[in-house]
């Protein structure tokens, strides 16, 4: 359906779990990727399993949290395929979440906040400029529907993400001239290590089987039933977006959750 042949796209985050598979799904669909980790083995792993659909495909080592990082990330960009159409800004965890506002330190909201908000303004900040020459580009931060409908347990990763909102508008206002448009995923639950890792630190805190929480937490509230597939459900969103079809689509804030958000604003 989607052809993405020549288009360039750089997903962070993208080793394993919602990252891998937005990276998959691009490939898959023929255009050249660029993936990240703070892993080099990751990075190595990833190359291999991807190269086997698609050979341009492209990896190096780079961390959110670290501007120095980034600055070596598009540089490596700029060299390997000399820019980049499509931006997809991806994040791992907080290692201390789940944790509530009463249980973070300031070091647990400056990390958090590297992740989620100055490491994408950052890549912005280099990518963007190229995006205006060319006359064409797609942005899309990846986020949670917990931004939506915010969790305690979750204070790190809901605050910092929540002006990605704003920055999302008001890009998608200022450079909608030049072809490029910029949205928010808000993303529900996706059956990654990750979340798995995550879920487990909050099972073992709570006292209860992994299983149990998993259940309560995760598949209860989900009026379809099931998690989502980083892959096919995100994946094809993502591609439509990037594609012309989604052209008409931008400063949007998109729930992709099977559900589960009980608000409506």
């Amino acid at each position: 359906m989607f052809d993405l042949s020549g288009k360039r796209v750089l997903v962070t985050a993208s080793t394993e779990g919602i990252g891998r598979g937005v990276a998959e799904a691009f490939s898959y669909h023929g255009a050249t990727v660029v993936v990240s980790s703070r892993s080099s083995k990751k990075v190595t792993d990833t190359l291999t399993r991807l190269r086997k659909v698609n050979p341009s495909v492209y990896g190096i080592e780079a961390d959110l949290t670290d501007l120095k990082s980034l600055d070596i990330l598009w540089e490596y960009v700029i060299e390997v395929i000399g820019g980049i159409d499509v931006l997809v800004l991806n994040s791992g965890n907080p290692p201390r979440e789940p944790v509530t506002f009463s249980e973070a330190t300031l070091d647990d909201w400056e990390y958090s906040l590297k992740l989620y908000l100055l490491g994408p303004i950052k890549l912005l900040s280099l990518a963007l400029p190229k995006m205006v020459e060319q006359r064409w580009g797609r942005i899309l931060f990846l986020s949670s529907w917990t931004v939506k409908q915010p969790q305690s347990i979750f204070v790190l990763a809901d605050v910092s993400r929540a002006p990605l909102i704003q920055l999302a508008k008001i890009l998608s206002r200022d450079y909608g001239k030049y072809n490029i448009t910029s949205n928010v995923i808000l993303m529900g639950s996706f059956q990654t290590e990750g979340a798995k890792r995550t879920l487990s630190r909050l099972a073992e805190r709570m006292g209860v089987p992994f299983e149990t929480v998993w259940k309560e937490r995760v598949l209860d509230p989900i009026p379809l039933g099931r998690t989502g597939d980083p892959k096919e459900d995100l994946g094809s969103l993502l591609l439509f977006l990037a594609s012309e079809y989604g052209s008409y689509i931008t400063g949007s804030t998109l729930l992709l959750d099977g559900g589960n958000t009980s608000c409506v604003d």
